[in-house]
């Protein structure tokens, strides 16, 4: 059997809304009883129940008048548009005779005319399975990764107190451990075992710095999912949106400042190849707890698992 699919989302839901919000729409699709009785221009829906004898009040709000028509409000059954019968039976009828007249009115005519056209995104398909397939292949990977990219980029910029957290707290340790091993020795004994010391310090820092990143992931889990099973894109998408537009704002930079400050007080070799060689190992230290802590938050949906098996 032939079924036909259009690919949406439903963003969000009001109930009794006021006029105010009710003119904001642009299209309304109204069901009763399980049975569409209207589909089209929010501005055109009065107008079209006033044609089959469903009159608005003056006074009335424009969203309860449809509720009642779709409920079988009595006002409404007393109408022409609908005869008395039982009551167990009156919406079940009101909705049959109502859809029956939506189907025949022009406004149908015209929705379904802009369903047949071949350019408004609406495809037949003959399985459910193949829905994915056809909501992903109207997107390159690319276009993917730019979306996505942006809408991570966006939620980044709306969390600034998570940026300068992470920089204020990376500067204060690399401060604090640049001041413990402030210009240690050189010497092959002391200095060295000193050294070992910082860098295990470090790093140790650089891992549990990035802890916050457990959190990042399972506010999304939901929303991933749910995005990633209708096709919007793939998971190689999300991953690299996620490495380009997460970890470098968020994780890269502070790391730097760390590198920059840690580096020259404690007084390792003043050569610019050992520095980036410091700065290349840092970043790989930064890139591996943030691995770990979204393998954790990817694996358990709770925080509290998730915190302590990281750690």
């Amino acid at each position: 059997m032939t079924v036909l699919f259009r690919i949406g989302t439903i963003i969000f839901s009001i109930h009794q809304p006021r006029y105010s919000i009710f003119k904001l729409f642009d299209t309304i699709f109204l069901l009763a009883a399980g049975r569409c009785v209207y589909h089209g221009p929010a501005n055109s829906i009065l107008p079209y129940f006033a044609s089959i004898g469903l009159t608005c009040e003056e006074h009335n709000n424009p969203a309860d008048f449809i509720l009642d028509i779709t409920q079988g409000d009595r006002s409404i059954r007393n109408s022409a548009v609908i005869n008395e019968k039982d009551p167990d039976q009156q919406q079940d009828d009101l909705a049959r005779v109502l859809s029956d007249t939506y189907m025949k009115s022009a406004i149908f005519a015209e929705v379904r005319q802009q369903v047949n056209s071949p350019t408004n995104g609406i495809t037949i398909v003959r399985h459910a399975k193949d829905v994915r397939m056809i909501a992903g292949s109207s997107n390159s990977r690319w276009e993917e990764i730019f979306y996505v990219s942006q809408r991570t980029l966006r939620n980044v910029y709306r969390n600034p107190a998570l940026v300068s957290m992470q920089t204020i707290v990376t500067v204060f340790f690399a401060v604090l451990v640049g001041l413990i091993y402030l210009k240690i020795d050189r010497s092959e004994d002391e200095g060295v075992k000193n050294r070992v010391g910082a860098i295990f310090f470090i790093v140790m820092n650089q891992v549990f710095s990035n802890l916050s990143a457990i959190e990042l992931f399972l506010k999304e889990r939901v929303l991933f999912i749910h995005e990633n099973a209708g096709g919007y894109y793939h998971v190689s998408t999300y991953f690299i949106a996620k490495l380009m537009c997460d970890l470098v704002p968020v994780r890269i930079i502070p790391s730097v400042l760390f590198s920059i400050i840690v580096y020259f007080m404690i007084g390792f070799q003043q050569l610019a190849e050992k520095f980036f060689i410091f700065l290349f190992c840092i970043f790989m230290s930064t890139l591996s707890g943030c691995a770990l802590c979204f393998f954790a938050s990817a694996s358990v949906e709770v925080f509290g698992k998730s915190n302590v098996l990281i750690s």
